[in-house]
């Protein structure tokens, strides 16, 4: 009987040449390894980076209403409803402005010092005393236009009262002559029919009489002087 061969396995072909060399056999690529430590990590950061943008956004969309100032008032000047305006201000530990709910306790305080529009009001920047204070009068002075510069006086500048001389004495217009007195510009009020301009200013009581009676017979000239 003829016993029959079991088949050859062929071999695999031997890898093709390049340039006379052997092709390399091809590896397979390494597995990655997989780090749930660093992923929840990532997971972890995102949140909190939305959570944070949520934060902001509500932060800022949380204003409270404020004092604002409408118009401006001069320093001096008691305030009136028509000079304050509400805005709404993000809470800021830096800014310490009057809440709009104090509104009324504000309207008739005096202004410590002159308001510009649009700012807001602090209680810094208001006082209880009215004007005069103690010690001191309110006179108006009237000039005509060579009695005052032509620069505007604005209320709070420090000017000298100087009396006009009288005759042909050139010494009774002298600074620190008798008669010279120091004052503070309160209000100017626009010129009148005659020429003239009030000036209200502050001047010692010991000095109102005097600068009232000169005032009214038009021997009083107005000279600003350096501010501090």
């Amino acid at each position: 009987m003829t016993r029959t061969q079991p088949p050859r396995t062929s071999a695999p072909p031997p890898p093709a040449a390049v340039n006379g060399l052997s092709r390399p056999p091809v590896l397979p690529p390494p597995r990655r390894r997989r780090r749930p430590g660093l992923l929840a990590l990532a997971v972890t950061m995102v949140v909190l980076g939305a959570l944070g943008a949520a934060y902001l956004a509500t932060s800022l969309g949380q204003t409270s209403p404020v004092i604002a100032i409408a118009r401006e008032v001069p320093w001096g000047q008691p305030i009136t409803a028509a000079d304050l305006v509400e805005a709404r201000i993000s809470a800021d530990p830096a800014l310490e402005p009057i809440p709009y709910g104090d509104r009324d306790q504000v309207i008739g305080l005096v202004a410590a010092t002159t308001l510009a529009p649009g700012s807001l009001l602090t209680r810094d920047a208001l006082t209880d005393q009215r004007l005069p204070a103690p010690g001191q009068q309110l006179v108006g002075v009237g000039v005509s236009a060579v009695q005052l510069p032509t620069t505007a006086l604005r209320p709070g500048d420090d000017v000298l009262l100087v009396p006009v001389a009288v005759g042909s004495d050139p010494a009774a217009t002298e600074v620190g002559a008798p008669g010279v007195v120091n004052a503070t510009v309160v209000r100017t009020g626009p010129p009148g029919t005659d020429g003239l301009r009030v000036v209200d200013v502050l001047v010692d009581a010991a000095d109102g009489p005097d600068v009232a009676a000169r005032a009214a017979a038009g021997l009083i000239a107005i000279v600003v002087v350096a501010g501090e």
